[in-house]
């Protein structure tokens, strides 16, 4: 065994040793141990109900429905739905809370119908039977028109020798993307289209699609289900013609922006509060069960649950508080955190719930933890992992054990396995705003994916499971017990998982890095090593921070603190051996090639930028408007090219004042792939020219 490697697993064993949490007995009472007591486990699972969750999802997207005009100005069913609710459980502290509006009007649809005239007559689809057909932004129109297919519609290729102008078009694809050639340069009236997203294990639902128009514009479109595509296409194929019959009402209302904030207050620190969060709006006009009714009646019902709970003496009061916001997707959050910043100041941590109460069998799916960024690291991904791993044990036969052994199921629910993931940062929920660098609150999302019915017609109810949401509640109302309560024992359970879990992390990442320089071409070996390396440190950097964020909830026991503190410190012992495993694994390799081993060494570029630190502007703070900024960019001349794509939120995310431009493109591209030093450093000039940020020179 080489000698930094024999060093690095001495010292984790020693770690492993000194920090793992002992098990009570050996043999099945090791499944039983998690985060909390068994007895309080019992209680809170025995509280949470998922037929409850269920009801409200029935009660709010039983059916898919084109929603009433005046809602949009005398306030929307599902907000008045949830504040009822909360007001019956007791939650004396809720409200609606308008938000503000991002354009006067908004689109609504009043009537669509669409018809067959020949060869045969026949009624294709009406909005009072799927609101889903019509897509948003479509305009009036009352007209009979021949049909044409245009393949998928989106390349000029698919219109040669066809005249399209003021006809119908059938696209094999979404009537969106379609829009810009079939419409606006080819002047077709109007669009039929199914919407693009893999359907083979359903051909009858329909996406919900929308079209961008003008405010005077005539244009509609349509999307049909799959089949019914497929159906006309072959019709329009053997048929000498094929015409359509379209009448559309719709209109341009005011409206408001509406959300529901709950608070139970805690006892001691009231101050402190962790937010859960669900989107109860993503747009008006689609109303979909699982995405994302079912995360709004999951939070709904960790609300009532732990309410009661305490009420009912099972638990003491909460030291800490918890607020439930229901909002519209982002935006509102977003919106929320600008209205209130004295609230959010108050935030040390979010839990958000997107698409969480499907039927994970039926969906093909997994009930997914996904992490917070690495710019974020953070307790809060170990506490509610812990929850995951052991309902994932205990809700599952063994061949050791026979039956499950704390069977957490609902009355009208599945009987099936917990089947969970652990997941990276993606984003795509209200998460995104929390995490953003501008806010700062340590957030991850529980969420289902993926989804078989996701933005159709088919999210409906009956894609859900009664037990699945009794599980979701159960691990959010057991998080919200934990860290609404965690005094000096739950903060050593705390270090004990982070500390733990993170050797994990840091083992898996290693291996990535191990096997960068063993998969690289022998011309890229030193590069790849390199990478290598960093991949490593910025594991540990992340591991110890992560750990640091616990301090939180030390105050001022310094026990605790310097048990901490000594936590961290193992992690720079163990650092030291791993980084030199790397560069083994490389020297061997290199060797092996006939290559010269090369001590990984920064380059005149990363030594000068190593030097600039980028800090934030009064411009930067608060949640990053990426769409502002992109408007901000059209008058500017002459900015430097960069190009980061899904990168560029995580490298906004890391400028807090102390990271360098190099610190800041080694941590992301150690959290995703190599990122060009060149494109860094052009995007903070970029930044920096727009008044985002200024650049600090370091000594």
């Amino acid at each position: 065994m080489k000698k930094g490697i024999a060093i690095f697993t001495a010292v984790l064993i020693l770690a492993l040793a000194v920090s793992a949490p002992g098990f009570a007995q050996a043999g099945r009472q090791r499944y039983l141990e998690t985060i909390l007591p068994l007895d309080l486990i019992l209680d809170i699972a025995n509280e949470a109900s998922g037929d409850e969750a269920m009801h409200h999802m029935i009660a709010l997207a039983g059916v898919n429905r084109n929603r009433r005009a005046e809602e949009y100005v005398r306030g929307y069913y599902e907000t008045g739905y949830i504040l009822n609710k909360l007001k019956e459980y007791g939650i004396a502290d809720s409200e609606i809370i308008e938000l503000p509006t991002r354009a006067k009007t908004t689109w609504d649809a009043e009537a669509a119908e669409l018809w067959m005239l020949t060869p045969e007559k026949k009624k294709i689809t009406d909005l009072r039977d799927f609101p889903a057909s019509l897509c948003s932004g479509s305009g009036s129109a009352d007209m009979t028109a021949e049909l044409i297919y245009v393949g998928s519609g989106n390349r000029e290729s698919f219109y040669q020798g066809k005249d399209v102008k003021e006809k119908i078009v059938l696209v094999d694809g979404s009537a969106g993307m379609a829009k810009a050639l079939a419409v606006d340069k080819f002047g077709a009236a109007g669009i039929i289209g199914w919407g693009g997203r893999p359907t083979d294990y359903d051909m009858d639902q329909i996406d919900w699609g929308s079209i961008r128009t003008t405010a005077n514009e005539k244009t509609f479109a349509f999307q049909l289900p799959r089949r019914q595509v497929n159906e006309l296409r072959s019709l329009c194929e053997r048929s000498p013609k094929v015409e359509m019959r379209a009448i559309v009402k719709t209109q341009l209302v005011p409206y408001k922006e509406e959300m529901v904030a709950a608070l139970l207050p805690g006892k001691e620190y009231s101050g402190e509060e962790l937010v859960f969060t669900a989107h109860l709006f993503e747009g008006f006009t689609k109303q979909g069960a699982n995405d994302n009714i079912s995360g709004c009646a999951a939070i709904l019902e960790t609300a009532r649950a732990v309410k009661k709970l305490v009420d009912d003496g099972k638990i003491p009061p909460l030291k800490r508080s918890l607020r439930f916001l229901f909002i519209p997707e982002i935006s509102g959050t977003a919106a929320y955190i600008q209205k209130y910043p004295e609230i959010a100041k108050r935030f040390f941590a979010n839990i958000n719930l997107d698409m969480v109460g499907e039927d994970i069998v039926k969906n093909r799916s997994f009930f997914n933890l996904e992490r917070s960024t690495w710019s974020s690291p953070t307790y809060l991904n170990d506490v509610l992992e812990a929850l995951f791993e052991w309902l994932g044990k205990t809700q599952k036969e063994s061949a050791e054990y026979g039956a499950a052994e704390v069977p957490i199921l609902s009355p009208n629910g599945s009987k099936q396995p917990f089947y969970y993931h652990i997941n990276e940062y993606t984003g795509g929920s209200d998460h995104v705003v929390f995490l953003d660098g501008g806010v700062k609150v340590p957030s991850l999302m529980l969420i289902a994916w993926p989804d078989m019915w996701y933005h159709t017609s088919g999210d409906t109810v009956d894609k859900a499971d009664a037990t699945q949401l009794k599980r979701v509640a159960f691990i959010t109302s057991a998080a919200a017990v934990f860290l609404g309560s965690a005094g000096p024992r739950e903060t050593q359970i705390m270090m004990a998982e982070t500390a733990n879990r993170g050797l994990s992390r840091i083992g898996r990442d290693k291996l990535r890095a191990e096997r960068m320089v063993l998969n690289a071409e022998a011309k890229a070996l030193a590069e790849a090593a390199k990478e290598a390396v960093n991949v490593v440190t910025q594991s540990f950097m992340r591991e110890k921070d992560a750990l640091a964020s616990i301090k939180f909830f030390i105050r001022n026991n310094a026990a605790l603190d310097g048990l901490l503190k000594a936590r961290v410190q193992a992690l720079d012992v163990l650092m030291k051996p791993a980084v030199a495993d790397i560069e083994k694994v490389y020297e061997h390799r290199a060797v092996g090639e006939g290559l010269k081993f090369q001590k990984p060494a920064l380059t005149p570029d990363e030594v000068r930028l190593s030097k600039i630190v980028p800090v934030r502007t009064a411009r930067m703070q608060g949640y990053f408007d990426s769409r502002g900024f992109r408007e901000n960019l059209k008058d500017m001349k002459d900015l430097p090219a960069y190009n980061l794509q899904r990168n560029e939120y995580e490298v906004r995310n890391f400028i807090d004042g102390s990271r360098s431009i190099l610190d800041i493109r080694n941590g992301v591209s150690a959290e995703y792939d190599p990122v060009p030093l060149k494109d860094v450093e052009n995007f903070m000039l970029v930044l920096e020219k727009a008044g985002f940020i200024d650049l600090k020179k370091m000594k």
